[in-house]
């Protein structure tokens, strides 16, 4: 049986592509950091009667993704979608090199932890996906989202390094570009709430997490696309 493995699984994006996996025959392991979550996750994908397992973690303990890692195996597609709305994203003009350093961690330093956790698994065996989430803020300036699209755009950098080293040894490396909110996710429950009113100018447009978990199981084995959307 095939294996997925999302890293920072949630309600939406998350839960959608655990489910369009299953839906292909893919058993699942759950990583997040909150026990309710992913009890609940567990449940509706039992429900689909896809397989499924769960391991608590938080995505900026670099050593605890590398024990998951160890305990887990090498997954034959690895999804890493961090989904933190627990702060605004800091404007350039406001950022500094010292708060530029508190969004490190999510954003850059533990998705490169695990890449390279799971690089001699994958490489030993010839084959694999990675999918990174990222904002097309990488792409599409916008300045009020800075602090997230400096180190997610370092990211990106050294997703395009590995791509272009691991791909001809049959892995395939992903940058999913996501532009809009994501249905169902915490952070369109935040502005619903009207909790970014005075960020917003407007009301931004959104996808369905299932549109997005569709797109990425179409990058499965496709090793010349590293860059993708933004959607």
């Amino acid at each position: 049986m095939p294996t997925l493995a999302v890293f920072g699984a949630g309600p939406a994006f998350g839960l959608s592509v655990a489910h369009r996996f299953g839906r292909e025959g893919y058993g699942v392991t759950l990583v997040g950091r909150n026990p309710g979550t992913l009890a609940s996750l567990t449940e509706s994908l039992r429900a689909a009667d896809v397989p499924v397992e769960t391991a608590v973690a938080d995505l900026t303990d670099r050593d605890r993704l590398r024990e998951v890692v160890q305990t887990i195996g090498t997954p034959d597609v690895t999804v890493y979608s961090p989904g933190d709305v627990s702060r605004l994203p800091v404007a350039a003009l406001d950022l500094s090199a010292e708060e530029l350093e508190t969004w490190l961690p999510l954003h850059l330093l533990s998705p490169v932890a695990l890449t390279r956790a799971l690089l001699p698994g994958l490489l030993a065996r010839g084959s694999g996906s990675l999918i990174v989430a990222l904002g097309s803020a990488v792409r599409v300036t916008d300045p009020l989202l800075a602090s997230v699209a400096t180190a997610q755009a370092g990211l990106l950098k050294y997703l395009h390094g590995v791509a272009t080293s691991a791909g001809p040894r049959g892995v395939d490396v992903h940058g999913l570009l996501i532009g809009s909110l994501i249905e169902r996710s915490a952070a369109a429950a935040l502005v619903d709430q009207g909790h970014f009113a005075e960020q917003l100018a407007e009301a931004p447009p959104r996808v369905s997490p299932d549109t997005l978990a569709d797109r990425a199981f179409s990058l499965v084995g496709q090793v010349d696309t590293v860059e993708v959307g933004p959607l």
